[in-house]
């Protein structure tokens, strides 16, 4: 039975963070570890995670150190440096999110058939996501629908550049991509795109599952979180030149930390054309 290790970042996570790991307790699949770093948090986050990790101490580990990596990119980094290898796939959690029950199970299944016909290549699967409130009332059953994402002909280093869909709540990676990506420069991000950026540029695949898995809770203290995406947020954020110009060169940074070339003016032109076609 394939054995799967759940990264969780947590800091500050004490308002829903025995709803994620509850959620994650009663998947349909069961052969998994739930390993946790917390950044050094000053709520009642280690206690909580304290408490799940005796009550359930063959499927929760804490990496107890009171470290602060500055970060939830930081902490995966983390969290990927100080895990063993005895897993088959990983997958990332964050602490303020609900998986539905059958979250692993449709995720590996996916996984499997991809592996089948692609031995040994990377592979990145990933899935929709439900976009909720901070009381889990549903907002839109589809956050690719809710931010009006091309979920087709995405998967190639030139596209993807553009827009990263595959959100990092929902991802399973295999062993061989895990060996690629041994840590998460600084350059890159955010996790979930550099192991995107790394699986295509390596000749892996990339597939998604268009059902929802998750429930994305929309809160006050998100740190990336999701937007409806309508003519008004892209008006307001062309004006914001200070921003769209440092995105651009945050995104040129991480493309050469992968040693990709890409013209950036190429990409602004790109830029442009996606947004047209959604409008």
């Amino acid at each position: 039975m394939n054995r799967i290790y759940i990264l969780l970042a947590t800091y500050n996570g004490t308002k829903y963070l025995e709803e994620q790991i509850n959620s994650i307790l009663n998947q349909t699949y069961e052969n998994w570890k739930l390993i946790i770093h917390d950044d050094n948090s000053n709520d009642n986050s280690v206690s909580i995670i304290k408490e799940y990790s005796k009550k359930y101490p063959n499927k929760i580990k804490l990496i107890d150190d009171s470290i602060a990596t500055g970060g939830a990119k930081e902490n995966f980094t983390y969290l990927l440096y100080h895990i063993d290898d005895n897993f088959d796939y990983i997958m990332f959690a964050d602490q303020d999110d609900v998986w539905l029950k059958n979250k692993i199970e449709i995720t590996l299944d996916k996984m499997l058939k991809i592996e089948q016909k692609n031995y040994n290549k990377p592979i990145l699967i990933h899935t929709d996501l439900k976009v909720v409130d901070k009381e889990l009332d549903i907002i839109s059953e589809s956050m690719f629908k809710y931010q009006k994402l091309n979920i087709s002909n995405q998967y190639n280093l030139e596209r993807i550049s553009l827009e990263n869909i595959v959100t990092g709540c929902t991802m399973m990676i295999n062993k061989s991509l895990s060996l690629k990506v041994k840590y998460i420069p600084k350059e890159a991000i955010m996790h979930d795109w550099w192991f995107a950026i790394i699986t295509l540029r390596d000749e892996g695949i990339i597939s998604m599952v268009r059902e929802s898995t998750i429930l994305y809770r929309q809160h006050e203290l998100n740190t990336i979180g999701s937007q409806e995406i309508n003519l008004f947020y892209y008006v307001k954020k062309f004006f914001n030149l200070k921003k769209n110009v440092k995105n651009y060169i945050d995104i040129y940074q991480q493309y050469k930390r992968a040693n990709i070339s890409i013209k950036i003016y190429k990409l602004i032109f790109m830029k442009f054309s996606m947004i047209l076609k959604k409008f």
